[in-house]
């Protein structure tokens, strides 16, 4: 179940670079990408499990020795009935995506390539014959060396399929100069993704800076409070510091940033967007960054501490946008501004 929501969440950053790259995303990039990572992803989770759930007892009962007879797989293919078949067939198939992938959407050489899938075989094929790289005490799953050439056979009728297939249908790219002033909900998403893992990576350090410093300078009491310079303190104030280390750590990137530069926070900046899709003075523009910062604010806050209704705000928005194309703080009327 988490298999989709952690591709999903992995392919932020190649959306980033997108945005960085050519200032817009879309639909079939953003879909090729989160597929690329799903795939991959699921390549190698997929090839690791299940494991078992008592590895001690399971390794005391089962031994998987490396399989080095290369052509091995010949006799299983000949004589080997339908289920050895269709595991030949699966470790095929399972690499035609990457080859597709490695030829269409990475545009690798093929002298590039094809190591290359090589080597997440051997990657995937060591892995098993470690167990895991030492997690678990055994091997669980077989090391195979015709696994590795199925693989790579694969990868390479998939490249050779993404090459006749870029033959007839050419990518295009485009590209859209400048600043970026209508944002659509992806490039929205993405930005804000930048913000709040810049604003976390800042709130975790200093908080945990802050809570070390506490106990380093407090002298605990015997009633569980702490003496701190002239006063008597309980762990109230710590759960008050790190709320107060999250709120500025929130505004500096999502109302300071952007307030002082055009709508454009960090991630803005990053994927040449500005959150200021009109242009507003006074009260208006005041109006604007009070109402993003309490819906953001809500969401960040959520965020660090891990509730779920992050997803229901999440959603909420989602569908504000799809029935108006619009964020709440875009109702705050403006001068319709040019790119």
């Amino acid at each position: 179940m988490l298999w989709p929501v952690v591709s999903a969440v992995l392919t932020l950053p190649i959306l980033a670079f997108i945005y960085h790259r050519n200032h817009l995303l879309t639909w079939g990039s953003a879909i090729t990408s989160y597929v690329a990572v799903l795939y991959a992803l699921g390549l190698l989770t997929f090839t690791q499990f299940p494991a078992p759930s008592d590895p001690t007892k399971f390794c005391a009962t089962h031994h998987y020795g490396p399989q080095l007879d290369l052509f091995a797989f010949v006799p299983q293919l000949l004589h080997g009935g339908l289920t050895d078949q269709l595991q030949l067939l699966m470790n095929v198939v399972f690499f035609l995506p990457m080859g597709f992938m490695l030829c269409r959407w990475a545009k690798w050489k093929w002298y590039v390539a094809i190591p290359f899938a090589f080597c997440c075989s051997a990657f995937i094929e060591t892995t098993q014959l470690t167990g895991v790289w030492g997690l678990y005490p055994c091997a669980f799953r077989h090391f195979d060396v015709d696994d590795m050439l199925t693989n790579t056979t694969g990868a390479i009728l998939g490249y050779i399929v993404g090459a006749i297939y870029t033959h007839f249908v050419p990518q295009k790219v485009d590209v859209t100069p400048g600043l970026v002033t209508k944002p659509g909900f992806v490039h929205r998403m993405v930005s804000m993704a930048i913000d709040f893992l810049c604003a976390f990576l800042v709130y975790f350090v200093v908080s945990l800076a802050f809570i070390h410093l506490f106990y380093k300078v407090a002298t605990p009491l015997a009633d569980g409070t702490f003496y701190l310079v002239q006063w008597t303190v309980d762990t109230n104030l710590l759960q008050l510091g790190v709320w107060a280390i999250a709120l500025v750590s929130f505004l500096i990137f999502e109302l300071w940033i952007p307030a002082t530069h055009d709508g454009r926070t960090l991630g803005a900046m990053y994927t040449h967007m500005t959150v200021e899709t009109k242009v507003r003075r006074g009260w208006a523009r005041v109006g604007f960054y009070f109402l993003r910062t309490v819906v953001l604010g809500a969401l960040f806050l959520l965020m660090v501490t891990w509730d779920a209704r992050f997803w229901i705000v999440l959603g909420a928005l989602l569908v504000l946008w799809i029935f108006t194309r619009r964020m709440p703080w875009d109702f705050i009327p403006g001068q319709r501004r040019n790119a």
